[in-house]
Parts: structure tokens; C-alpha cells; sequence
């Protein structure tokens, strides 16, 4: 179990916090016996328990905070018999002068950074509390901070203060900065097909889909082959005589469905009458213009004085007769074109119809997509109901492992959550969290296990920081050896705060399980491609916290 080193040991008012001093006091080496079990840190005020264990005076006040009596949380942890397991109590724990007497005059050393100090033990504990380089807890972050230089760590590299997001000018906590970018629509980012900068996150989707040009295409021409769209060319090229074919072919398609178009909007007989008035237009046209030349030759031909009655006569005559003709033209053109537009007016609103309907069946298609949506949600909350469990632990089964874990190292999906669990009814919500490739320290080597704390419905009624036991376990199938590691949890650690959000940051062991040692014949850690992780948390003392039973309450003030 890993241990916490050098916390601040002062608050930001400069009182001292619980716990005993730091192990690097004793440069030259010290005795284990010298070592608090509950901060594992050098003993201040050291007393000892009847079963022989040795505490600091604040770290026993600590643990006996909310009861007189409790079982000693280092037997546990050793895994003692029950009839040798040692209880803590007030009245039953002294102070250990031996230990206390032997650790005074040991040759000590500041540990504070920039400080020299040298000198006897019995003289730090004085030193410390005056120290000029003594560190402060910031009561943002809890990180150490010289004293003197907490104005400027707040404004300038505290991870918890406010700063102004550069894009859309939101206030954001520093810490989470980056988590605010993942989800801020005016951050920049880049494409990752075409390279393009400078695309702001919320319109990234219609770049990649409208405009990136190596988004995937798919022929419009008659093939379902798919490319990046600047490759089109090169896909047309050498095949061009199909895609031609396919052309002519939906163009026939086309000519056809519009002249069946027509013909459902105008009756046949109309038609037939429009087309006949329309040949007999263009007879009478041809003859019009036949006479208008004859008419055009007369007039200026050479041989006729330009005086000639002949000449004039005869061009009288031939206006006389193309003028009704023009009539008679003008009429058949003004049919036509009233023809013409009854005909466009019966398409629109054919095509206004069609319209509406295709609009119609879109809103169908999005309420039965949504409704799709909302059972796939039910059906997975039902699921997760029925794995729940209301005794602390679980036990989780991880199929199709192999897919997973090609998935964490392409970094699609680098890490996946268990159906959450409960310390009981009314107790803490909890999830296990596993990276199939390891994170931090681990990744690429082990499978990683963390523990997650998650908000829940009763929250209000328990006592923070969490601080029962948790057990990590990944489960050999063929029962020989089960990989175990346990660990309580550090109230000081933001992991095991009452959740402001969903779920805490995880906590637990990148080095979980050598991936060489999952895929070794002689265990059984993955067979038939799954994995089976159990996570057990202590729920002794909870009950209190949430039972409200009444029999357990005195009836002073009962009718």
C-alpha cells in the first residue's frame, strides 16, 4: 500500500495538523519500532495499545473519534485471529515512555526545505513550530506552500484557483482546465484527417463532414466504393465507361418519371388536343413566314419602278391575308401557354405534396430514433439495476477482454467502468474502474484497478471523508492464486471527499496485474477471453450512519 509523503504539517492559520513527524528527520536511520501505524510517520506523543501497537497521541484520537472502543485497525490489517485481535480504548492505551525516552536524544534534522538545523530530537518538535521555512496547507489545494508566499500560490499556481478560459471566457478551476477544454465549443483543435488548425470545436462535425477533404465519399455515380473525397478523380479515371452508362441510364429514368408525371397531372384526352393545337401552330407559323418572304421578295425587288401600283397592290393583298393568320396564331399561342401553365400549376402542387410528405416521414423517422434512444437507456439502467448489489461488494465480469484491450492501446477506448455498487440501501455508491493497458506508471505493462467513489442519493447521511477498507482482487479461475492488495483510504486525498460531481478521481494500483503474468498458461486470470475483478469494502460501523432504527434512540422525548 503506497503512504503519502511530506503533507504540509501546518494549516494555513499555522496550526499544526494530526499526525506524527516526518520520517526524513532521522537522516542516519531509526528503528521501525519508532514508525505510528496509523500515518506511518516518526511517533509524536507516542502511547501503545494492549496488543503492542504503537500510535502518535492525535493519529489514537483519530481513530477513536467516533467510538470508544474499535477493533485495532493494524490486526485487521495483519489479518489476525479473531481470539488475538486487539481493541482500541481510551482508557486502555498509555503513554510509551521507554520508546519516548529513547527517541529524545537521537541526533535530528529540519526536513523543511532551505532549512540547516541540526540537533536533538527532544528539541524538533520547538524548532519545527518556529521554523521561517516551515510549509502551510493552501486551503484550496492542501499542497505545502512556504510561509509567507500563500497570497502569491493562490493567485499564481494553486491548481484549485479560478482562472478565465481563453476561448469562450468562462471561470474555470485551474485543475480542470483541460477537462473544460475537452468540452468547450470554442476551443481550437485540429483535424485529424486533413490536418486543418484553428477549427473550433463545435464546428468540427461540419467541417468533417461537409468540407474536410479527406472525409470518406461514397460514389454518387452508380458503385458503392468509399474513398477521401480528394481521391474522386483518381477513382473516376479508369471508370469512366461504367459510370457514364450509369449516368445515361438514371437520366432515361428520370425523362420517363416526368413525361408519367404529366400525364397523371393533365388527362390524356387534354394532352393529345395540346399537342395536336401545337402542330397546327407550327403549320400555320411555316406558312406565315413562307408568305412574309414572298411579301419581303416583292417589295424590294429590282426590276419594279419604285412607283408601281402592281408592287403596292400586291403587298396590300398579302398583308390582308397574313393578318388573320396572325390572329389565329396569337390565339393558338395564348391556349398553349395557358395549357402550358395549368399544367406547371398541377406539378408544383403535386411536388408540394410530395414535399410534405417526405417531411412527414422525416419527423417520423427522428421520434422513432429518439424513442430507440430512450429504450437502449431504460434497458441499460434496468440492467445496471439488476447487477446492483447493497453489501460492499461486487463481482464484475469483463468480456470479450482481447477487443477491449486493442481498443486501449489504439486509445479509442482506454479504460471502462463496472455497474455501480453500494455499502447498502442507504450507503455509499461505488464503481470499479480497470485499463486494460495500464495507465500512468503501469501503462503497457499491467492492467490497472481503481476504486471510485460516485455521488449518491445519501451522501447527506454519511461521514466524510470515506475511510473503510477497500480490497482490489482479480479472480484466478482456476482458484490457485488470486491476485489481492488492499488499502485504506487517505483522508486527505480528494478521492475520498464527499463527490461535488458524478464520481471522484479514481484511486487504487496501476500495477495491478503484469499483463505477461494474464496471459501465463499455469493462471487462469483470462479464460474463454474474460475476466472476473471482485472489489469487497468494509461496511462494519455503517449502519449506524444510516439505519435510523428508532429502538436505538432513548424515548426522552417521545409522548
Amino acid at each position: 500500500m503506497s503512504v503519502p509523503t511530506n503533507p504540509p504539517v501546518f494549516n494555513e492559520n499555522g496550526i499544526r495538523q494530526p499526525g506524527g513527524f516526518f520520517r526524513g528527520i532521522f537522516a542516519s536511520g531509526f528503528d521501525t519500532k519508532f514508525i505510528c501505524r496509523h500515518c506511518h510517520r516518526i511517533l509524536r506523543d507516542p502511547v501503545q495499545s494492549q496488543c503492542g501497537h504503537r500510535f502518535c497521541r492525535s493519529c489514537r484520537d483519530e481513530i477513536l473519534n467516533t467510538s470508544d472502543c474499535v477493533q485495532c485497525p493494524v490486526c485487521i490489517e495483519d489479518q489476525i485471529d479473531d481470539h488475538e485481535m486487539g481493541t482500541l480504548a481510551l482508557n486502555e492505551m498509555f503513554p510509551d515512555n521507554a520508546v519516548r525516552r529513547e527517541m529524545l536524544n537521537m541526533q535530528a534534522s529540519c526536513v523543511f526545505p532551505g532549512c540547516n538545523w541540526k540537533g536533538r530530537f527532544k528539541e524538533y518538535e520547538t524548532h519545527e513550530k518556529n521554523c521561517q521555512f516551515k510549509q502551510l496547507a493552501c486551503s484550496k489545494c492542501l499542497l505545502p506552500v512556504a510561509d509567507g508566499q500563500l497570497d502569491q500560490h493562490k493567485a499564481n499556481s494553486c491548481p484549485e484557483r479560478i482562472v478565465q478560459c481563453t476561448y469562450c471566457r468562462e471561470e474555470v478551476v485551474f485543475s480542470k482546465l483541460q477537462e473544460h477544454y475537452d468540452q468547450c465549443n470554442q476551443y481550437p483543435k485540429t483535424c485529424e484527417q486533413c490536418g486543418k488548425n484553428n477549427i473550433k470545436q463545435d464546428q468540427m462535425w461540419i467541417h468533417q463532414e461537409q468540407s474536410c477533404p479527406k472525409r470518406l465519399f461514397v460514389c454518387p455515380v452508380g458503385c458503392t466504393d468509399k474513398f477521401q473525397l480528394d481521391k474522386y478523380t483518381d477513382h473516376l479515371k479508369p471508370l469512366i465507361e461504367p459510370h457514364l452508362a450509369w449516368t445515361i441510364h438514371k437520366l432515361t429514368q428520370l425523362e420517363f418519371s416526368i413525361k408519367e408525371n404529366i400525364r397523371s397531372c393533365v388527362p390524356q384526352t387534354e394532352l393529345v388536343h395540346v399537342m395536336e393545337e401545337i402542330k397546327k401552330m407550327e403549320e400555320k407559323v411555316v406558312n406565315m413566314e413562307r408568305q412574309l418572304q414572298q411579301v419581303l421578295q416583292s417589295r424590294s425587288g429590282a426590276a419594279a419602278p419604285p412607283g408601281d401600283m402592281t408592287v403596292e397592290l400586291t403587298a396590300k393583298a398579302s398583308f390582308k391575308l397574313v393578318e388573320p393568320i396572325l390572329g389565329v396564331i396569337h390565339n393558338e399561342v395564348d391556349r398553349t401557354i395557358h395549357a402550358l401553365t395549368t399544367l406547371e400549376g398541377h406539378y408544383r402542387q403535386q411536388q408540394a405534396q410530395l414535399d410534405e410528405i417526405e417531411t412527414q416521414l422525416r419527423m417520423q423517422q427522428q421520434q422513432l430514433q429518439l424513442k430507440d434512444a430512450a429504450l437502449a437507456d431504460l434497458e441499460m439502467r434496468l440492467a445496471a439495476q439488476e447487477m446492483a448489489r447493497y453489501d460492499g461488494t461486487i463481482l464484475w465480469k469483463v468480456s470479450g477482454f482481447e477487443a477491449k484491450k486493442r481498443d486501449a492501446i489504439s486509445g479509442q477506448t482506454t479504460s471502462l467502468y463496472s455497474p455501480a455498487f453500494y455499502s447498502g440501501p442507504c450507503g455509499y455508491k461505488m464503481c470499479a474502474r480497470i485499463y486494460p493497458n495500464g495507465d500512468g506508471i503501469g501503462k503497457g505493462t499491467h492492467i490497472s484497478l481503481f476504486f471510485v467513489i460516485m455521488r449518491g442519493h445519501f451522501d447527506a447521511l454519511l461521514p466524510w471523508p470515506f475511510s473503510q477498507k477497500v480490497t482490489l482482487m482479480m479472480i484466478d479461475q482456476n482458484h490457485k492464486e488470486h491476485i489481492v492488495d488492499a488499502f485504506k483510504p487517505d483522508p486527505t486525498s480528494s478521492s475520498f471527499k464527499r463527490p461535488t460531481t458524478e464520481m471522484n478521481i479514481a484511486s487504487g494500483c496501476p500495477l495491478f496485474l503484469p499483463l505477461e503474468k494474464l496471459h501465463n498458461r499455469q493462471h487462469g486470470y483470462l479464460r474463454d477471453d474474460t475476466l472476473f475483478v471482485k472489489i469487497l469494502v468494509d461496511t462494519d460501523g455503517l449502519d449506524r450512519y444510516t439505519e435510523m432504527n428508532p429502538s436505538r434512540f432513548t424515548n426522552n422525548y417521545l409522548p
